[in-house]
């Protein structure tokens, strides 16, 4: 079950977070390129994965400035400004001392961040992470201009569509699963626009930290694949020789996301590292993944998934249908069409967060699923007679 989304606030910005998990230390996950920590609990693969985590760590997600539900001012920023937004996460989720786990482009601010501010980690853990994102003599590991401007190219043309992305080179054992992709597309697009995921990987290509890393002094779990095409074996080598207290780990496998391929390694890997008990795979086999693509129950399917701004056949998808079963079968359940039911359903949950949260009307919206201010306070006052606001002010 998708956990409430809040926010943070670093001075005007507001930073999307999450809280799951119990566990008796506290995780920070600080995630790649792009992210949408609702979305990642549509995914099935990543769901699953962050419910492994939360079974011994209270995890906290979060979407960076720029990306996912966080505002989306101009993704261009320092690094400065993306660490004081972790500071202000932990504060608002209560954290004083973390462990970090980094994925990429994460792994990256996450190195710095231990750096910089070590009385606030307890120590650090990356995967798949690389030091530069750009060729030089003494990083001759990194991508040339020339490659980089390629991978623009494909975003700039391509992004959004999952055959045609190059998805295989961050996920090459998904290859043959067209239908991932496609999910997978779906969460990128909902991390980023096509503008604001080009100025990333632009701003990303500019990364060094070449010069901090032996100032980190908490202890470093480092993860890598060791086939995976898209950061090289090698770079994480090159961090183990640099961070002075690192373990370097090397598992089976070609995949850049973690949590596709030989996921409960990684996990095992993380788990021990943290609390020094290594967990038997058979103990995660009772945690059902959070969406299957097979025929499941359309109303408990849509009950934890309207909140979220998806297509008609990515719902579909969800609920194990092609589009025209999924439309037939839902009419069938439900005696009314996918449509009616989601706006129903969003203005309905709308309602309740304007009377039980302080979230703002925009907040509110997107909360909801709905993707457009106007025409949500438009539908809100068709259903209700009054406008979100004014609501608001009848029930202070």
């Amino acid at each position: 079950m998708k956990p409430t989304t809040k926010y943070a606030k670093n001075k005007d910005i507001n930073i999307a977070y999450q809280v799951v998990g119990e566990g008796a230390v506290d995780l920070v996950y600080v995630p790649g390129w792009v992210s949408n920590i609702d979305m990642m609990w549509v995914d099935s693969k990543i769901s699953r994965f962050l419910m492994w985590l939360g079974q011994f760590a209270r995890v906290i997600l979060f979407d960076k400035r720029g990306t996912g539900l966080s505002d989306r001012v101009s993704p261009l920023c320092t690094l400065e400004e993306r660490m004081e937004d972790i500071l202000s996460v932990m504060e608002a989720a209560d954290c004083k001392k973390a462990h970090f786990f980094g994925h990429s482009e994460g792994g990256t601010i996450a190195c710095l961040f231990a750096a910089t501010f070590p009385e606030h980690v307890l120590s650090l853990i990356t995967f798949g992470v690389f030091a530069k994102r750009r060729y030089s003599v003494d990083y001759p590991w990194g991508p040339t201009d020339s490659e980089r401007q390629v991978f623009y190219d494909f975003i700039t043309k391509e992004w959004g569509n999952g055959q045609k992305m190059g998805l295989e080179c961050i996920m090459p054992s998904m290859a043959h699963d067209p239908e991932y992709y496609n999910v997978f597309a779906s969460y990128l697009r909902s991390g980023a626009s096509p503008g604001d995921a080009l100025a990333l990987a632009k701003m990303n290509t500019e990364s060094d930290i070449t010069g901090i890393l032996h100032t980190i002094m908490c202890p470093t779990l480092i993860l890598h694949r060791k086939d995976e095409p898209e950061v090289q074996l090698v770079e994480a080598e090159y961090l183990a020789a640099r961070i002075p207290n690192s373990k370097l780990v090397q598992l089976a496998g070609v995949d850049h996301c973690f949590w596709v391929g030989d996921a409960f390694s990684v996990l095992a890997e993380i788990q021990s590292f943290i609390t020094g008990t290594r967990p038997k795979a058979p103990t995660l086999l009772r945690f059902a993944t959070a969406i299957s693509y097979s025929k499941i129950d359309i109303e408990a399917c849509m009950m934890q998934n309207f909140k979220f701004n998806l297509k008609l056949e990515e719902f579909a998808t969800l609920c194990g249908r092609s589009p025209s079963a999924f439309k037939r079968d839902f009419k069938q359940q439900l005696q009314t069409t996918p449509f009616q039911w989601l706006k129903q359903k969003r203005l309905e949950y709308a309602k309740s967060l304007l009377l039980a949260s302080d979230l703002n009307v925009t907040q509110i919206c997107y909360e909801s699923g709905f993707m457009n201010v106007s025409h949500f306070i438009h539908a809100f006052k068709n259903a209700f007679e009054v406008t979100p606001n004014q609501l608001r002010h009848q029930n202070p």
